[in-house]
């Protein structure tokens, strides 16, 4: 049964924890390997999905570490991500015959979505055998997929003769009466078959029935000393344990000698073959868990509190909130350190519901002996978009140390850090921002404990025009507050956001067809930027250096900033408002030519929230969105949507999402041949725009709008935006020639050179070195080869592009 794991690329075993799953193939594989094979063994655990991502990377790391090395960089696959991790594990090398095997699978599953997982199963190394042992199905479309052998808890179930094999073993021979017996209720169970054979081997009979816990508690538990078994009712809490651990757990400074006996010689209880850490059998945990659960609240909350107090000394800090939570020990949530938790995955967790409680249920003084951590759960409420209860901690915050009675310079200190926050609940009025972010660079004169570098300073919005232009008329005073407050900003936090306003200026010059003074203004918004790390200001930069490209017709300068600025930026911080921000401006990028359909499929799908963006970003995605409907030929889809985008525009205060969701309208309308309300919307735009001279975007839809741009433009920015149209036109033009003439699938010249190495069979390595790219950049045209040729491997590849 179990000799297909030796040729098959994945085995998936499935069956309920006690069928013997682990045993199974630890012994078949330690029996059948070759000398020279390599087994990876990998135990999944209960812990967060980063972690256990992490964990998991790690391992990959030791079979293909330019592999492991890329995902760990991506950080913990979602939505948004997971075809991208999927494309590194369809590339994956493997210099020797591996297998890999990924036990307690069941414990992983939920922490990144199924395709990456079905990736893992379809992976490209050739002599990488995977092995996934799991209590769960994992499902028809994964067990189904070529090259997959599912073994069940059927084909686990020994057989009378496997039964009567398995005690002889032990030296105990039974009848065939006794088999019989057994095995019906065993029902061919192997941790039931254990239990009734150490009930045997101890008291000459076995137990007369087939429930399990029943058997655990006889044969197991009963036998236990008191001390034993309160050892591990504290140890419970965890799968896994140290002998450092469980002395903690015990509250001894002097392990007692029966734990370690315990744990390297309970025949229940496995070691990591190191005598490092301890597993109690997942029988025996439930079992054990069982039994806590029925304890008294009081007691179950002294031992969920040693637990916390654990993981909080050790650095596990997401596992430490979710212990002291259970426990209600709400003050010591408040002494953890949160900031360098990812406010996405603590939404979706569910972390930042119990920071919540944490701060509902604790009083003044408590907050007050824990001020600095009490900020930093604040400031991940405004991560994770919880905008409404940021508005409300920032103000009672500030209200509680303004009443209290620290020394002077904390409780400046403490005062710079929530007006820095409060800043933030005044986006995007920069005037009312500045004044505030002037006054924490006086109280602290120093920086702030919450701003990272690695923080996005534009929310992951591309254009910072778009984020900061509020008001028809004043473009030059906000750019002129930009200059001002920026200082003082960029002085407090030692560069976060350097370059931003410069490109806000850059972005401006360009909108106004200043495109030379624009280029200049955008190459040094990059150079600040780039010297500050800030890759979130580097990316909106080459996102406008993109617009200049195809102002100027320049498709070599247009590929380099899609294919190698771009992704570079995001390599260098892949973290999740980066890469949302580079979708978009791929996305706009690739609409101005009329690519629309290359860009990120979330877009295209209209799939925008803030689950997935920033509130100041979703502007900018909704009208990527609704130029994507126009392109589609779907404008009844745009104007379904229009109102409430509109509405979100105005309170944000986004003038430029006012601008173009018009013109939107506008080109909607025409296309429905509603010619009278088409200009009205058009003419509402140019009211918006024209005050302070914004011409491009008008320009850059003039393949939306035609016709009806030139009739209805006024006088006096007639000439400026139909000159201007034309170039852009031309731009274009010369850029879409260079770029997808003749090749098939509307594959680029670089993409078409890639495949067709790819369909020779060559390794990614070879390819890098026979174009003079590095891996990184190869892996990017891959992907994008294997969504416009429709494929997900690269044998589906060859046998695609054999086609052609």
């Amino acid at each position: 049964m179990l000799d297909g794991i030796l040729t098959a690329r994945t085995t998936i075993i499935s069956a309920p924890a006690g069928y013997g799953k682990t045993t199974a193939a630890r012994e078949f594989l330690d029996k059948h390997l070759l000398k020279n094979a390599a087994l990876c063994w990998h135990n999944c655990m209960e812990e967060s999905h980063p972690s256990a991502w992490m964990r998991f990377c790690r391992t990959l790391q030791k079979i293909d570490a330019e592999t492991g090395r890329e995902l760990l960089e991506m950080g913990l696959p979602d939505e948004d991500t997971q075809g991208e991790a999927a494309a590194v594990f369809m590339e994956m090398e493997c210099a020797e015959e591996t297998w890999l095997v990924i036990d307690d699978f069941h414990h992983i599953r939920k922490a990144v979505p199924d395709a990456v997982w079905s990736a893992i199963m379809e992976h490209g190394a050739k002599n990488l055998h995977t092995v996934i042992l799991t209590w769960t199905e994992i499902g028809a479309r994964m067990n189904q997929k070529p090259g997959v052998l599912h073994i069940g808890q059927d084909d686990l179930r020994l057989t009378e003769r496997e039964t009567a094999d398995y005690f002889e073993q032990g030296g105990v021979a039974l009848t065939q009466e006794q088999v019989g017996a057994i095995n019906r209720y065993a029902e061919g169970w192997i941790i039931a078959l254990k239990l009734q054979k150490k009930s045997y081997m101890e008291s000459g009979s076995f137990m007369d029935t087939a429930d399990i816990n029943k058997m655990m508690r006889e044969i197991v538990w009963d036998k236990l000393t008191g001390d034993e078994q309160e050892f591990l009712l504290c140890v419970s809490p965890f799968e896994s344990y140290t002998l450092r651990q469980a002395a903690h757990m015990m509250g001894a400074e002097e392990l007692p000698g029966f734990v370690a006996a315990l744990s390297e010689n309970n025949s229940f209880i496995r070691t990591d073959g190191l005598g490092v850490s301890f597993r109690p059998h997942s029988t025996l945990l439930g079992f054990v868990r069982g039994v806590w659960n029925e304890k008294p609240e009081t007691e179950r909350r002294i031992v969920l509190d040693c637990a916390g107090d654990w993981c909080a000394a050790n650095g596990q800090i997401e596992q430490a909130i979710c212990f002291y939570h259970q426990a209600g020990e709400y003050s010591k949530i408040l002494s953890l350190n949160v900031l360098g938790m990812e406010s996405e995955q603590m939404d979706v967790a569910g972390y930042t519901d119990m920071l919540l409680d944490a701060l509902e249920n604790t009083s003044l003084d408590e907050k007050q002996n824990s001020f600095a951590n009490v900020i930093k759960i604040i400031f991940n409420l405004f991560g994770a978009g919880r905008y409404e209860q940021f508005g409300r901690w920032c103000a009672e915050m500030s209200a509680i140390a303004a009443e209290s009675d620290m020394p002077g310079e904390s409780k400046a200190r403490v005062a710079g850090e929530l007006t820095l926050l409060e800043s933030f609940t005044k986006y995007n009025d920069i005037a009312e921002m500045g004044a505030l972010i002037r006054r924490a660079h006086e109280l602290l004169g120093g920086r702030p404990s919450l701003i990272r570098m690695n923080d996005a300073w534009t929310f992951g919005n591309p254009s910072v025009l778009f984020m900061y232009h509020a008001e028809a008329g004043a473009l030059d005073t906000e750019l002129a507050d930009m200059d001002e407050n920026c200082a003082h900003y960029f002085a407090l936090t030692q560069g976060h956001g350097s370059g931003g306003d410069v490109l806000m200026k850059a972005e401006a010059l360009f909108n106004r067809g200043e495109a030379d003074a624009a280029s200049i203004l955008a190459q040094r918004a990059l150079y600040l930027a780039g010297n500050k790390q800030q890759e979130c200001v580097c990316i909106g930069a080459a996102a406008l250096l993109g617009r200049l490209a195809v102002f100027q017709g320049n498709g070599g300068e247009f590929v380099d900033v899609l294919e190698r600025r771009i992704p570079q930026y995001i390599k260098q911080n892949p973290v999740k408002s980066n890469r949302m921000e580079a979708d978009m401006a791929n996305a706009y990028l690739l609409l101005i030519i009329d690519r629309s359909q290359d860009m990120a499929e979330w877009i295209q799908d209209g799939e925008i929230s803030e689950k997935r963006l920033f509130a100041m970003s979703i502007p900018y995605a909704q009208i990527l969105y609704g130029k994507h409907l126009l392109h589609s030929g779907k404008p009844e889809i745009w104007l379904g949507m229009e109102s409430e985008a509109l509405a979100l525009a105005k309170s944000l205060r986004c003038l430029m999402a006012a601008v173009y969701g018009r013109i939107l309208t506008a080109a909607a309308y025409r296309a429905r041949g509603m010619t009278q309300e088409a200009a009205g919307a058009l003419q509402a735009a140019f009211g918006l725009a024209l005050p302070d001279k914004l011409y491009m975007p008008f320009a850059e839809s003039n393949v939306l709008i035609g016709q009806l741009l030139e009739e209805n433009c006024p006088a006096d920015a007639h000439d400026e935006i139909l000159s201007l149209a034309e170039k852009q036109e031309a731009g274009k033009a010369a850029v879409l020639r260079g770029l997808y003439s003749s090749f098939p699938f509307g594959m680029t010249e670089r993409e078409y050179e890639v495949a067709k190495l790819a369909a020779m069979n060559l390794s990614n390595s070879q390819i890098a070195e026979k174009l003079f790219i590095t891996r990184d950049t190869l892996k990017t045209h891959i992907k994008s080869i294997h969504k416009k040729v429709g494929v997900t491997s690269r044998f589906e590849l060859i046998n695609a592009f054999h086609k052609i």
